[in-house]
């Protein structure tokens, strides 16, 4: 029943985000929840697994593709605003119509691949992944020799200057691998503040108390890159890529929906 219920919703799921495509020319008018629809509380459904490192990528590259259309179309609108001279706005208007044109076609094909729209809200869970840093080339050539005297094959990634330290295999530490990046993040930029503190203290004493505030986050950062090392194989200072080798998506659905869905079946 849960599948029958599943395969429902991600058939709903993809007619009704076609239609709701940016610059869509909708033909019909989809489903509406109820009059009463905004007393219900959305619900995450899963509606699409990316089983492979390849799909991961593909996916991740038309977001961003999809992304950066609907940027340039809000742009060129603005621009569109401010121009006077008619032979440019006619250029203008028709570099719109073609962006909104491209942008339909993108969330057409996302719809019926990955039931995805840059018009609802989603939540991408990252199930497996694997965590690679970026190596200078004499540490790409040290490792092809280490691998060489030991008599294994060095492994592909090697030719792009990158080597796996950790794989990331469920999403519990995924999830943390990503929380412990943040934290470390933000205590950088706070890093950065108060170096800007420091350097902009007009008294000694100012700076004496803007120094000790930096020395803190200093201390903890350095704890934080420790704690890192010893969990993930890799200094956080070193810059690293996250492959994304399966992930879900999922969609923030009302419950009509989701009966809606069940019914058409």
């Amino acid at each position: 029943m849960v599948t029958t219920v599943r395969k429902m919703l991600m058939i709903a799921v993809c007619t009704l985000l076609i239609f709701s495509g940016a610059g869509a020319q909708q033909t019909d008018e989809p489903t509406l929840p109820s009059a009463d629809a905004s007393a219900e509380s959305e619900q995450l459904v899963r509606v699409v697994t990316l089983n492979t490192a390849q799909a991961n990528n593909d996916f991740t590259r038309n977001v961003k593709i999809m992304q950066e259309r609907r940027r340039a179309i809000v742009n060129l609108i603005a621009l569109l605003e401010k121009e006077d001279d008619e032979n440019d706005k006619y250029n203008i208007e028709a570099e719109i119509q073609d962006l909104k044109i491209a942008l339909d076609d993108d969330h057409k094909l996302m719809a019926e691949a990955y039931r995805y729209s840059l018009n609802r809200r989603y939540v991408r869970s990252i199930e497996k992944a694997t965590v690679y840093i970026q190596l200078t080339d004499e540490e790409t050539s040290a490792s092809r020799e280490e691998y060489a005297r030991k008599g294994i094959p060095a492994p592909k990634s090697l030719k792009s200057n990158m080597l796996s330290v950790c794989t990331l295999n469920n999403a519990e530490t995924a999830q943390a691998f990503q929380q412990d990046v943040a934290k470390i993040r933000a205590q950088r930029d706070m890093a950065i503040q108060m170096k800007t503190a420091v350097d902009a203290a007009k008294s000694p004493e100012d700076k004496q108390f803007a120094k000790g505030r930096l020395d803190q986050v200093l201390l903890q950062i350095t704890a934080l890159n420790k704690a890192m090392s010893r969990t993930y194989g890799f200094s956080i200072s070193r810059d690293y890529v996250l492959q994304i080798d399966k992930s879900a998506l999922y969609i923030w659905a009302l419950p009509s929906e989701i009966t809606v869905a069940s019914e058409v079946n």
